[in-house]
């Protein structure tokens, strides 16, 4: 904002050096056709350099010049020269004619330029303030341009400005800790700025309101209040089209930083909305989805508890195996909360070369324990290069995968599990034969606490598997992609970066902290 200016003195100095040039131009040409012309004729020549001048020069000094220059041209050029007295009467209307005509042209110049002054300082003007709005929409915050503000506002009056800003909502007792303040404000001029952001009006000279004070305020006017106020000290009251023009520029930045902090507030009512549904929703999955595992539980014990003595060793153990099963899947789902939660707020894993083989080993492991082995089919491409992940959750980003399949499949179907690399990315793959995911939740799937529509009615689970699966994608610099083939069922990769094994960890691994 550098270069906005209201006035340009070095132009107005250049258009007086050109009214003097036109006029000693006229007088060199009324002087060179002397013994040419008479003296009628001389006179036009007086008359249009003077309308050539009135271009240039102020009307005050315009009218002045004429009147001059024609008693002067009175003195030489009219006949009985050297004397202000005149042979003819012809020759005393010709002076009283030319010096009215010069009057009348040097007045019309004066209003046309005066006109065309005054259109060129409102497109001055309403370009700064198109500037101005430039710099508040392109800003993160207006309030960043605070002290912009006072230069600008600076640089156009030509007066010392002191900037009151509020913090925060307009409080209750003037505090001294709710503002914030630019520039060397007196305590009475800052009673006043105070007053002036109270009431939303302009006080100081030729504002109506207190006009006993040599300053003016101005207040940073939003829609229904004002955000601040500035005070211009020594501010003169016929000013005013500049003073409009101020408050203008004021208006601005209080309609910017209004339109800024309500957006503030609706990022922050739409975070807590967000959070408050989060809750909701925990809660909600943790009364209904735990509910069901909860009762079981609670059966199975008091039955063990009541009866033991009227049960055989058989039906002890399933009973024990019931209530065994159930813990395992409600420690499961909060295991899965819990790490969701943790990679949420900080999504920094313990990284560490790993390979393909053993995450997989490890992964089917379990499931075989669980007579699940022969539905589960593994394939590894030959020669795996090492892993840079954090192996024990990708294995849980890869049971919690299985662990779908198996619930939306078919008793009787297979689950494929394959691992592949290419030049770029590691690729885990999990495919199922089961119902699919509809295309308008494939975005949905992966938010916490969403489920499909035959999870809600069929399955036990909380909702957050498939979101804790993309956090732990996100957390290896990945993604997690859904893939719903033709034929049926659903395919979930894990695509994660390969990175070149570094020589000295070959044989050690650097188990170091990665983000």
């Amino acid at each position: 904002m550098e270069h906005l200016t209201i006035s340009d003195t070095t132009s107005q100095k250049d258009s007086y050096w050109l009214g003097s040039v036109f006029w000693v131009v006229g007088w060199i040409a009324i002087y060179f056709f002397d013994d040419y012309l008479d003296s009628s004729n001389l006179a036009m020549l007086l008359i249009l350099t003077s309308a050539l001048a009135a271009v240039c020069l102020p009307w005050r000094l315009s009218v002045s010049l004429a009147i001059i220059f024609v008693l002067i041209f009175d003195w030489f050029f009219v006949p009985p020269r050297g004397t202000f007295t005149v042979d003819f009467h012809q020759h005393t209307v010709m002076l009283l004619v030319m010096l009215v005509v010069n009057i009348i042209i040097v007045s019309l110049m004066a209003i046309r330029r005066s006109q065309s002054e005054l259109a060129q300082r409102h497109a001055h003007e309403a370009d700064i303030l198109r500037q101005w709005s430039d710099v508040l929409l392109e800003s993160k915050s207006p309030q960043d341009h605070f002290d912009e503000l006072q230069h600008l506002l600076t640089k156009i009056s030509g007066k010392k400005v002191s900037l009151f800003l509020l913090k925060d909502m307009l409080p209750p007792k003037d505090d001294i800790q709710c503002v914030v303040q630019l520039g060397n404000a007196g305590i009475e001029q800052t009673h006043a700025l105070w007053y002036c952001t109270r009431n939303n009006q302009q006080l100081g000279r030729g504002t109506g309101r207190y006009e006993m004070f040599s300053d003016v305020y101005l207040p940073l006017r939003a829609r229904n209040q004002a955000l601040g106020a500035a005070l211009l000290a020594q501010f003169s009251e016929h000013e005013f089209s500049t003073r409009v023009h101020l408050q203008a520029i004021c208006d601005q930045f209080g309609h910017a930083l209004e339109k800024y902090r309500l957006q503030q507030l609706e990022i922050k009512a739409r975070e807590n909305s967000q959070a408050q549904l989060i809750r909701n929703n925990l809660l909600a999955a943790i009364s209904h989805d735990y509910r069901t595992p909860l009762a079981t539980i609670m059966s199975a014990a008091s039955s063990l508890n009541e009866q033991a003595e009227k049960l055989d060793a058989a039906q002890q153990y399933q009973l024990a195996q019931r209530i065994f099963n159930e813990a395992e899947r409600l420690n499961k789902v909060t295991l899965n909360i819990l790490q969701l939660a943790r990679l949420d707020a900080d999504n920094r894993i313990n990284c560490d070369w790993e390979s393909a083989e053993e995450i997989i080993g490890n992964l089917i492991r379990p499931w075989r324990e669980r007579n699940f082995g022969d539905r589960l089919h593994a394939n590894l491409k030959e020669n795996l290069p090492l892993i840079w992940c954090d192996s024990v959750l990708i294995g849980q980003l890869l049971e919690n995968l299985a662990d779908n399949a198996f619930k939306y499949s078919p008793s009787n179907s297979i689950v494929k599990l394959s691992v592949d690399a290419n030049t770029t990315h590691f690729l885990f793959s999990v495919t199922d034969t089961g119902p699919g995911i509809d295309p308008p939740l494939h975005s949905k799937i992966f938010e916490p606490f969403q489920r499909g529509k035959i999870a809600q009615t069929q399955t036990f689970g909380a909702g957050v598997g498939l979101a804790l699966c993309r956090a732990i994608a996100i957390a290896h610099q990945g993604d997690l992609i859904l893939e719903c083939p033709l034929e049926g069922g659903s395919r979930f990769t894990l695509s994660i970066p390969l990175r070149n094994l570094p020589m000295d960890v070959r044989d050690s691994s650097s188990g170091e902290i990665c983000e």
